[in-house]
C-alpha cells in the first residue's frame, strides 16, 4: 500500500512539473513570436550646390580644391545635425569624403529625418536655398530645417541630400515715394537665415503706405485659375532665395526677369476717404466714416447722416465739389466728404427767472403759423404783485418784443417782462423777474407739459405697488417654500444614488489578465495536487484503524 501512495505523489509531482513546463512553452513561444527582423539600412551623404556669384547658375564640386578655399572649409565645417523619428541625434561629422559629400550616417527605406544647418557660419552674403533635390524636401522652419524621407534614387543607390548656398538681392521700388532722403529704388541682400532688412516705409503727399507688393501678371496659367492681378505682401518676417523667389512668376518679367538674382517688391500706395457727419449721425451712431484703400480704386459715397432740424443737402469736398449718395468716386488720393445741412426748425427758449421752456419753429416762420402743430406759445406767466406785460429779447425789456407771429430765423432765447401793480407793497420792477412768477404752458397744446394732472396717476401707482407688494409677500411664500425644499430633498436622494452607482473598480490592462491567467493556472493545479494528497492521507488512517 505505501508503495501505491508513492507512485501516486511521484505521478502527481510530474503531471505539476509537466504542466509548468507546457505554460513556459507557451509564454517563450509568445515572446519569440513578437522579436523583429533585423532591417536592412543604407547610407545617407550630404553635398552642396553654390552660386558663385548672383544671378548666376550654381556650381556643383566633385572633390576637393575645385572651389575656393572659404568655401570648402565653410562646407566642411558647416554645424548640421540630423535626428531621427524617435528623437536620436547624430552630428555630422566634419569631414569631406573623396566626392566631396559628407557622410551621415545609415538609415532604413522610410525612415523620416529631420536636417538643421546652422545658418551662422554661412558665408556672409549667401543664404540657404533649394535645388535638384528640393523635390523630397519638406521645409519646416524656414529654409534652415526641413525634414527627408529616405529612399533610394531611380538607380537604387543610396540617399544624397543636396544643400545649396544662394546669393539674392531684393529690389525695392517706392513708386515715386521718399525712403528717407531717396527717392530711386534701394538694393538690399537676403542674409544668412533668408530674411531681408527692409528699409523705413516710404511716404508721397496725400497718400498712405500699404505695403511692399508682388503682383501676378497677366499670363495663361494665372488666367485658367482667375488670378491675374493678385497682390502679395511682404515684410521683415518674409523669407527669400532664388529658387522660391527669383524663379517664380511673381510679377510682369518686363519688370522683374526671371534668373537674374533680383526679386522685385514694389510700394502700394492707399488712398484714404473720411466722411464727416458735421453734427449729424450715422445709422450706427458714429459721427465719421474713414478707410484707406488702393490708390485708383472706386468708392461708393456714403448714405446721409441725419441731425435733429436740419435736413441733408449733399456731401462736399474741400475744393466745393458736391456728390450725393450712392455716387461713385476715383479715389486718388486722401478725401474728406463734409455733410452739408439746411436748417430746417429753430428753437425759442422761453425764460422766467430759472424756469425755461422751449418751443420748436419752422425756420423762416412763426409759432402760430408754421406746421408744427405740437408746438405752440406758452401761457402768460405769473407772478404775485405784477402783470405780465410780454416776451422780449432782451432780459432788461429792451430788446425786441417776441410774439407768436413772430418770424424766427435762428435759435434765440427770450425773457418774460412784468410790469408792477399799483398799490403792490413789493418793490421792483421789469428787471425782478428773476425769482418768482411761474410759466405755465398751454396744456391742450402740450398735454405732457401738464404737470398737475399727473398727481392722481401718481396716488394711484403707489396704491397699486403697495397692494401689489403685499399679496406677493403673502402669496409667495408658503409656495416657494414648500417646492424649494421638496427639490432639495429629492436633489439629495438623487445625489446620494448616484453616488451608489459609482465605482473604484478599474478595467483589467492586459498585463493583469495575463498575471491572473498564470496565478489561476498554478493554484489550480497546486489544489488537485494538496486533493490527492488529502485523499491519499484519508486512505491511509482507513488502513491503520
Amino acid at each position: 500500500m505505501n508503495n501505491k501512495i508513492i507512485n501516486k505523489v511521484i505521478s502527481l509531482i510530474v503531471a505539476f512539473i509537466t504542466a509548468i513546463g507546457l505554460f513556459a512553452g507557451v509564454v517563450n513561444a509568445q515572446a519569440d513570436s513578437k522579436t523583429t527582423t533585423e532591417v536592412k539600412k543604407y547610407p545617407l551623404s550630404l553635398d552642396m550646390d553654390i552660386v558663385l556669384k548672383s544671378g548666376d547658375g550654381y556650381i556643383h564640386p566633385g572633390a576637393k580644391n575645385q572651389v575656393a578655399k572659404n568655401i570648402e572649409n565653410m562646407w566642411e565645417n558647416l554645424p548640421i545635425t540630423v535626428e531621427d523619428e524617435n528623437g536620436n541625434k547624430i552630428d555630422v561629422k566634419k569631414e569631406l569624403q573623396s566626392n566631396f559629400q559628407r557622410f551621415v550616417g545609415n538609415f532604413a527605406i522610410g525612415q523620416k529625418l529631420t536636417i538643421t544647418i546652422d545658418t551662422n557660419s554661412i558665408l556672409d552674403g549667401y543664404n540657404l536655398s533649394y535645388n535638384a533635390d528640393h523635390e523630397y524636401i519638406s521645409q519646416a522652419s524656414g529654409y534652415s530645417k526641413f525634414t527627408v524621407k529616405y529612399h533610394l534614387d531611380k538607380d537604387n543607390d543610396p540617399m544624397v541630400v543636396r544643400i545649396s548656398f544662394g546669393k539674392m538681392n531684393v529690389k525695392f521700388d517706392p513708386k515715386g515715394g521718399n525712403i528717407g532722403s531717396e527717392s530711386g529704388t534701394i538694393i538690399k541682400t537676403v542674409k544668412k537665415d533668408n530674411t531681408v532688412d527692409f528699409p523705413a516705409n516710404p511716404t508721397k503727399k496725400d497718400l498712405e503706405f500699404g505695403g511692399w507688393y508682388t503682383e501676378l501678371p497677366d499670363i495663361e496659367a494665372y488666367r485658367q485659375r482667375n488670378i491675374v492681378g493678385k497682390r502679395y505682401y511682404w515684410d521683415n518676417n518674409s523669407l527669400f532665395s532664388d529658387c522660391n523667389r527669383d524663379w517664380q512668376t511673381y510679377n510682369d518679367t518686363t519688370l522683374d526677369p526671371l534668373y537674374d538674382g533680383v526679386f522685385l517688391l514694389r510700394a502700394q500706395w492707399n488712398a484714404r476717404y473720411t466722411f464727416n457727419a458735421n453734427g449729424g449721425t450715422f445709422s450706427d451712431g458714429t459721427a465719421k466714416k474713414s478707410e484707406a484703400v488702393q490708390q485708383g480704386k472706386n468708392i461708393n459715397i456714403l448714405p446721409a447722416p441725419t441731425c435733429e432740424d436740419y435736413q441733408f443737402l449733399n456731401w462736399a469736398d474741400a475744393a466745393g465739389n458736391t456728390y450725393n449718395p450712392g455716387d461713385t468716386y476715383t479715389l486718388n488720393a486722401n478725401t474728406v466728404f463734409t455733410a452739408e445741412w439746411k436748417q430746417i426748425r429753430n428753437t425759442v427758449t422761453f425764460k422766467n427767472g430759472d424756469k425755461t421752456q422751449t418751443v420748436k419753429v419752422e425756420t423762416g416762420k412763426a409759432i402760430d403759423t408754421d406746421a408744427l402743430t405740437g408746438q405752440s406759445m406758452p401761457k402768460n406767466p405769473t407772478k404775485d404783485g405784477y402783470t405780465f406785460k410780454e416776451w422780449n429779447t432782451s432780459s432788461d425789456g429792451k430788446g425786441k418784443a417776441f410774439t407768436g407771429t413772430t418770424t424766427v430765423d435762428s435759435d434765440l432765447t427770450v425773457y418774460a417782462i412784468f410790469t408792477k401793480n399799483t398799490g403792490s407793497d413789493d418793490g421792483g420792477d421789469n428787471d425782478d423777474n428773476n425769482d418768482s412768477g411761474s410759466v405755465e404752458p398751454d396744456s391742450s397744446d402740450n398735454p405732457e407739459l401738464n404737470v398737475g394732472g399727473g398727481s392722481v396717476n401718481n396716488n394711484r401707482t403707489l396704491d397699486g405697488a403697495a397692494n401689489g407688494s403685499a399679496d406677493g409677500a403673502a402669496n409667495g411664500a408658503a409656495a416657494n417654500g414648500s417646492s424649494n425644499g421638496l427639490a432639495n430633498r429629492s436633489g439629495s436622494a438623487k445625489s446620494r444614488t448616484a453616488g451608489t452607482r459609482s465605482s473604484g473598480v478599474l478595467p483589467n490592462s492586459g498585463a493583469d489578465a495575463s498575471g491572473v491567467t498564470l496565478a489561476s493556472f498554478v493554484s489550480i493545479v497546486f489544489g488537485l495536487f494538496v486533493a490527492s494528497c488529502a485523499v491519499i492521507n484519508l486512505n491511509s488512517a482507513k488502513h491503520l484503524r
